[in-house]
């Protein structure tokens, strides 16, 4: 994994949130949690492209890791 994969992945853990730039169009990647009565529990990370707003869900950091080492592995830019 990168350089930029392994600090991207240390502030999503840290923070639970964090943006980066891929092929020059924003992304993030953030942790998303909810419950609540009438509601079935969830507990996922999220990718966002920023341009289009479309989203790809996995059930862990470590999966949605996988994923851009795989899809995204020339990151230019970790925004924090």
């Amino acid at each position: 994994m990168s350089k930029k994969l392994h600090t991207i992945q240390a502030i999503a853990r840290d923070k639970k949130w964090v943006s980066f730039l891929y092929d020059h169009q924003p992304y993030s990647l953030l942790h998303w949690s909810k419950a609540g009565i009438e509601e079935e529990e969830k507990d996922a990370w999220l990718l966002q492209d920023e341009m289009t707003f479309e989203m790809q869900e996995f059930a862990t950091l470590e999966e949605a890791m996988t994923w851009l080492a795989e899809h995204m592995k020339d990151v230019t830019d970790v925004l924090a």
